[in-house]
């Protein structure tokens, strides 16, 4: 089996397998009896009755791996990721964490354990957390030289572990016993001369009391430059998709969407543009221009020139070309990240019956996103009244603001009067702003970890068998502070409210807004925890013109603190009741007494909304769970009988029993079994019912207001898709909406309540797997399998996005009477009408998914002729053969199978050969075909997607010495970039290696 090698310079594959080699194996011992993955009950290695796939130390350290996420994101199995270091970091609560998510049903529903035992959670409590409610376990704090393998079992593992593992479990084993010390470092760089990252790692074992006890150490430190999106080029190249229905229009109008380069977002010009009128879409009628008509901005210096608008299109907020906001200069491509994890582990032999067992963790990192979207003031975000104050719209300036230029205040005062408007000092004109040079949207994430385990093991005779027993507690605490450079409202006013004083210099006045005025901001008390508390006059009148000493008094590094605890006391009895022909009936009985704790703490400038956000609320909850559980195995016929076609028979079972203080009851189980007709063939499958249980975020969320956006099914570019176009159509027509409506939605952000519910019911999920693993003796080290996997999860526990409630409204066959519809509010006035305002979303339990694939695996070890030395290979493929989800009942099923992140078709091969004192290691990654909309039918989009990737990676390993080994790697060795026209966050996580380009990895270990 793959996942077993003999100690020497093989370099491991990355596999699925029938066979988990023992946590202590350096050889392979396909007789010995070890636990796998989803069980907890010894078993010959090669009788795994769940298909697991295996990544082992020897592919870490070939590859270079920063973590083991990276590795496993690279199997055919995990979709896309939730959370990682790669991409828009969002608000910044959660930076440079590393979940996985296996099979695209959420990290949430994948359990990640650490030696068969639970892991604490670093996923903040929040509903702004990228990844949705949970306590998954960020895997930058695993130290990657400590681990033995990863072994990733398929749905099965939910009874055996407990919750959470909805879609699989991920199981970290570590490295036993080690003795002696091991040292090694790399550093890497792309071929443009970037994305530098430097990685030193050391690990110390010794075995003390004459071999009783040993004390493993490992120490780690990484760092990683990060990635700004201008400097690529695909994203430099700005692609996306507009309606081609515009007057001027040069694209084909047969299409819904068609493909654009270099388009700009409009909310708002960085130096800032002026209107006369209170608006935000561009034009003559509102906004300021010079005599030769041409719309204008502000220049760095403060004069007023021209603003290049490019090529309108249909939606107000979109240009392509021009002097726009360019996405790509604030686009997050890689976080910068520094990370320090150590860890100890200890055993010793207290009597010959007796172990005791210890571990102690710590890990600190420091992440940063190092751009995001700025804050804008724009009358597209306005909620007031044209010309009344909105802290989201436009400024409001007169026109007598002592930073005006001569020039600038002249052009302005000229359209005033031209458009019948007053014009002295007093008055005022508007001002839209992408505000880049007061807040950037750099946000730094600090995380510090403890977990500390300890335990007895030992083992009894009993009936005639061994028994095993062992008891463990484990805790374990994440803390994260989230700093953000955010612009603090009532402070921003006061250094807007500017004038000269005797000596002419530009200084803050007093600031007393008249309460019956529309126009002027609330007086809400000054903000002292900015940078500054000295109020500094701000001028706004272009880019980079705020002074350092204004940008410090308007700008606060607003701060969040977050908590997730963990406690865990586990009791296992594990042996043999009697024996069957076919082997021991194997039983294990279990006990397991968790509390979960979850806390996040917003700052005042959060909780009393001082800046652009709604109030943002704490959240703080706890729960514990009692849980029994129990498992059987049972070998009911073994070679030994020598019965026609069952070479061997067994069936598998276990059940837990789960009471969890915030939601009741509930049982969870599984059965299967292995039939193996012959000693080279094997049937094998499972049934399980798993459930995950509400998470403290889910559960304990206030009304929390939120802004939320993306799409709306109402849009002239979305009314062709869905799940039936014709129903869409209908409910929009019936909703007063023109055909050519267009969104702002899509482009743009609004207001939102999301709400907890302390009634949530677990989700539940009723999965199984068939396959067949086949080892023939013609060819001695060749394993290949196949396993068909299907997952249909329901009562998903969801807190609807924008996008959920609007299709779950308007794709509805009872439309206007669903429950979603009663979630929307649009606007009824004539200058928006149609635009939606605001939108509910609670957590419920609504809906499902479906998930159905095949995967298929290939492991084979040779030796080569003529004395050239041994290959490895291995090989894992995955076919998606359905996948969507299901908003309700009556609004259709959303596809996602083949969508950029679910592609259709995916594989990973590995090779190595191994000869003399070289090891040459090479992979090659496939990835199929996809679309950007799987619920779009043909003909919706002039370019429906992406074609298939290819990218091949390679490494040489060169062992100078016994001790000494100097590694180079290559990874996308032919310099393949994205494929055309990928560029936005699904693209970027899928497409990583085509993104970073060629890189280098140079390394060295040394062992004594």
């Amino acid at each position: 089996m793959i996942a077993l090698f003999d100690a020497g310079p093989a370099l491991a594959q990355a596999s699925r397998t029938d066979a988990a080699s023992p946590a202590t194996a350096q050889t392979a011992d396909t007789t010995q009896d070890v636990v796998v993955t989803g069980s907890r009950i010894k078993r010959p290695a090669v009788d795994n009755p769940q298909p697991t796939a295996t990544v082992d130390s020897k592919l870490l350290e070939s590859r270079g791996y920063a973590n083991i996420a990276d590795a496993l994101n690279q199997l055919p199995g995990f979709g896309l990721a939730d959370s990682s270091t790669v991409g828009d970091q969002g608000n910044g609560f959660g930076v440079g964490q590393s979940f996985v998510n296996l099979y695209g049903l959420g990290s949430q529903r994948t359990l990640t354990l650490v030696n068969g035992r639970r892991f604490v959670g670093a996923n903040p409590a929040t509903i702004f957390s990228q990844a949705g409610g949970g306590t998954q376990v960020d895997l930058n704090t695993i130290p990657t030289k400590l681990i033995d393998r990863v072994e990733t079992v398929s749905i099965g593992g939910a009874p055996i572990y407990g919750s959470d593992a909805i879609a699989g479990t991920v199981n970290i084993i570590l490295k036993r016993d080690f003795q002696g010390l091991d040292l090694d470092g790399q550093a890497g760089i792309s071929s443009r001369g970037d994305l530098g990252n430097q990685r030193i790692r050391a690990l110390a074992g010794m075995n003390f009391a004459d071999g009783r006890g040993n004390i493993t150490v490992d120490a780690e430190y990484n760092h990683d430059d990060g990635l700004l999106g201008n400097q690529r080029d695909v994203i430099r190249r700005q692609y996306g998709f507009i309606s081609p229905d515009f007057p001027g229009s040069p694209y084909n109008t047969n299409f819904s969407k068609v493909l654009v380069q270099n388009m700009r977002t409009f909310l708002g010009e960085p130096g800032g543009n002026p209107y006369f009128l209170d608006r935000g879409t561009l034009g003559p009628t509102r906004s300021i221009t010079d005599a030769n008509g041409n719309l204008l901005r502000f220049a760095p210096n403060g004069n007023l020139i021209p603003f290049n608008t490019g090529l309108a299109t249909s939606d107000p907020t979109t240009f392509l070309g021009g002097d726009a906001l360019n996405m790509a200069d604030i686009t997050n491509l890689r976080v910068k990240d520094n990370r320090f994890n150590a860890t100890v582990l200890l055993n010793y032999e207290v009597t010959p019956g007796i172990r005791f067992f210890g571990e102690g963790w710590y890990s600190r990192s420091n992440a940063t996103n190092l751009a995001g979207q700025p804050v804008y003031n724009t009358a597209f975000f306005r909620q007031a009244a044209p010309g009344d104050f909105d802290i989201n719209g436009n400024y409001i300036m007169k026109v007598g603001n002592p930073f005006l230029t001569p020039q600038a205040k002249a052009i302005i005062v000229q359209n005033l009067i031209a458009n019948g408007l007053p014009a002295t000092d007093n008055d005022v004109f508007y001002l839209g702003r992408a505000n880049t040079d007061l807040v950037s949207g750099v946000a730094r994430m600090n995380q510090e970890l403890y977990r500390f385990v300890g335990g007895f093991t030992g083992d009894f005779q009993a009936l005639g068998h061994k028994f095993t027993w062992e008891v463990s507690a484990n805790y374990g605490r994440t803390s994260s502070t989230s700093l953000t450079p955010s612009l603090v409202e009532p402070n921003l006013r006061r250094a807007l409210n500017v004038g000269r004083d005797a000596s002419g210099n530009i200084v803050c006045l007093p600031f007393n807004p008249d309460p019956n005025d529309p126009t002027q901001p609330p007086n809400t008390p000054q903000y002292n925890g900015t940078i500054s508390q000295t109020c500094a006059p701000l001028n706004l009148f272009g880019n980079g013109a705020p002074s350092q000493a204004a940008r410090n008094y308007v700008t606060t590094n607003a701060r969040t603190d977050a908590i997730t605890s963990q406690r865990d006391f586990l009791a296992t009895l594990t042996g043999a009741l009697l024996t069957l022909p076919g082997g021991d009936l194997g039983i294990s009985l279990g006990y397991e007494n968790r509390r979960e704790y979850s806390r996040f703490s917003p700052d005042a400038f959060y909780t009393q909304a001082l800046g652009r956000s709604i109030a943002i609320d704490g959240i703080a909850g706890s729960y514990t769970t009692n849980e029994l559980f129990g498992e059987l195995r049972a070998p009911l016929i073994g070679p030994q009988q020598n019965i026609p076609l069952i070479h061997s028979l067994e069936l598998n079972a276990a059940g837990r029993y789960v009471h969890n203080s915030a939601n009741g009851s509930a049982f969870t189980w599984t059965a299967g079994g292995r039939w193996a007709p012959t000693s080279w063939l094997a049937i094998r499958g499972n049934y399980t019912r798993a459930i995950r249980a509400p998470a403290v975020t889910e559960l304990y969320a206030a009304n929390q207001p939120a802004y939320d956006g993306g799409y709306d099914p109402c849009d002239q570019q979305n009314l062709n898709s869905g799940p039936n176009p014709a129903v869409r159509q209908k409910n929009c027509q019936a909703a007063g909406l023109p055909a050519n409506f267009s969104s702002l939605i899509n482009s743009a952000t609004i207001p939102i309540t999301v709400i907890g519910n302390r009634n949530l019911r677990n989700e539940t999920a009723r999965s199984w797997t068939v396959g067949a693993v086949l080892q023939p003796h013609a060819l001695r080290g060749l394993s290949l399998s196949a396993d068909y996997i299907s997952i249909d999860l329901s009562n998903t526990i969801v807190s609807s996005s924008a996008e959920d409630v609007l299709k779950g409204c308007y794709d509805s066959t009872s439309y206007p009477n669903n429950y979603y519809c009663s979630l929307v509010t649009r606007d009824t006035s004539p200058d928006n009408f149609g635009q939606v305002l605001t939108l509910e979303e609670p957590f419920i339990n609504q809906g499902g998914r479906v998930f159905r694939a095949v995967e298929a695996t290939l492991d084979y070890r040779f030796d080569m002729p003529s004395n050239l030395g041994q290959m490895t290979i291995g090989a894992t493929y995955q076919h998606i053969i359905k996948q969507y989800t299901v908003i309700s009942a009556d609004a259709g099923i959303q596809n996602t199978r083949g969508q950029i992140g679910s592609n259709v078709d995916r594989a990973n091969f590995n090779a190595t050969l191994d000869t003399g004192p070289v090891s040459w290691f090479n992979q090659v990654i496939f990835t199929g075909p996809a679309v950007f909309d799987a619920t779009e039918p043909p003909g919706t989009r002039d370019v429906p997607g992406v074609g298939s990737y290819i990218v091949w990676n390679t490494g040489v390993t060169f062992h100078a010495t016994n001790r000494l080994d100097f590694r180079i790697n290559v990874n996308n060795v032919t310099d393949r970039g994205v494929p055309y026209p990928g560029s936005g966050n699904a693209s970027q996580n899928v497409y990583y290696d085509g993104l970073a380009g060629r890189t280098f990895l140079f390394g060295a270990s040394v062992r004594m």
